[in-house]
């Protein structure tokens, strides 16, 4: 657990600041004063001022922050460096730069991971999907073997994909659950690739007729994962924004999917289960770290991706929010009173904080 609070912060701290850094970018190139640029929090262990922007690291090492001079308008501030007497698309781009420097971060992780694997890549599967981009295969994976089960018996492992059954392709765990209760008390030759490793066995295995209370005839829990391929030249080329686009479009569509769930069924359980905080990407980077340094690199990417998706959200208090006010300021070609997206945005920012509080709680009572 040490190693992956280690691992968890590093992460952490490196996303916030690749975001902060495309902030930093973005405004300078544009011609915006940039104040102070910290790596981390204060307490300031260094600092240099250099040009008119002072660089200092931070004892706290969780990401860092930009100084905007103007950022914050009091209606006063003329500066033609000012950030709030710059045109609104130059506004906007800056407002952006944090999303766009996390997005190229994951572009550039996934051409190399998926360069180095084949150009193909797994994603577990939430709900029945198709990938906009990519060749897709949907296959089984195994989740968990339980102790003393006849999977383990067989030395079936988590992270072992079902190709074949007796010779059948199964497209989600539904299909091979059916399966196997067919075929208990009887002799099953699977066919398996390990996720990881990449190994390919047979194993000849019985499900059992009578199997201890909350486990299945084989004593595996399934999961559903997608195969995506890409075998062009043209998308070997351009994997890495292929392969982003194919998550963030997966990432939106299945937080629209959960949310859907929980207003038919009236519940929030398919959203508590579903939505994870820092303590469960704390869980997440704990099994992640004993599947290597790959699938650390890989998380990085996929966690990179989802700050700036959610980030991107039109929520005052976030970057999609400044865009939102913004818009508002193209359409009625005037800017929204300071004191006013002022009060709005210290609203969204508490109710996020409760947000985040309420998401941890559940995380702890999930993973702990």
């Amino acid at each position: 657990m040490f190693l992956a609070i280690i691992v968890f912060i590093l992460i952490l701290s490196f996303l916030i600041f690749v975001h902060e850094f495309g902030h930093f970018i973005f405004a300078k190139a544009t011609g915006v004063k940039v104040e102070e640029f910290c790596i981390g929090f204060p307490p300031r262990l260094w600092k240099k001022k250099k040009g008119e922007t002072l660089y200092s690291i931070g004892l706290i090492p969780f990401g860092g922050f930009n100084k905007i001079y103007g950022e914050i308008d009091t209606g006063k501030i003329k500066d033609p460096k000012s950030f709030s007497n710059k045109p609104i698309r130059i506004r906007a781009l800056i407002t952006v730069g944090g999303v766009a420097m996390n997005v190229l971060l994951a572009v550039i992780i996934f051409y190399f991971l998926l360069g180095f694997s084949g150009f193909q890549s797994y994603q577990s599967l939430i709900f029945d999907y198709q990938f906009p981009f990519g060749r897709q295969e949907n296959v089984v994976i195994i989740g968990d073997v339980a102790q003393s089960s006849p999977a383990e018996e067989q030395g079936i492992k988590t992270g072992d994909i079902i190709i074949e059954a007796d010779g059948i392709e199964f497209e989600n765990s539904k299909e091979f659950v059916g399966f196997i209760k067919e075929k208990q008390g009887k002799e099953v030759n699977l066919y398996l690739e390990n996720f990881s490793t990449k190994e390919r066995k047979n194993v000849s295995i019985i499900p059992r007729l009578e199997p201890p209370e909350k486990e299945g005839p084989l004593g595996i829990a399934l999961g559903n994962v997608a195969k995506i391929s890409y075998p062009t030249v043209l998308e070997k080329s351009s994997v890495g924004f292929l392969h982003s686009f194919n998550i963030l479009h997966y990432s939106f569509f299945g937080l629209g999917h959960i949310i859907k769930i929980s207003f038919q069924e009236r519940a929030l359980e398919p959203l508590k289960s579903s939505v994870a905080g820092p303590v469960g990407i704390l869980h997440f980077t704990e099994l992640t770290i004993d599947a290597g340094i790959v699938a650390v690199i890989s998380l990085l990417a996929i966690i990179s991706l989802a700050l700036a998706l959610f980030n991107i959200l039109p929520i005052p208090a976030l970057d999609g929010g400044k865009l939102v006010f913004l818009g508002i300021e193209a359409i009625i070609k005037k800017p929204v009173p300071p004191k006013i997206e002022e009060k709005i945005t210290i609203f969204f920012f508490l109710l996020l904080i409760l947000l985040m509080i309420a998401v941890t709680i559940n995380d702890i009572q999930r993973f702990f």
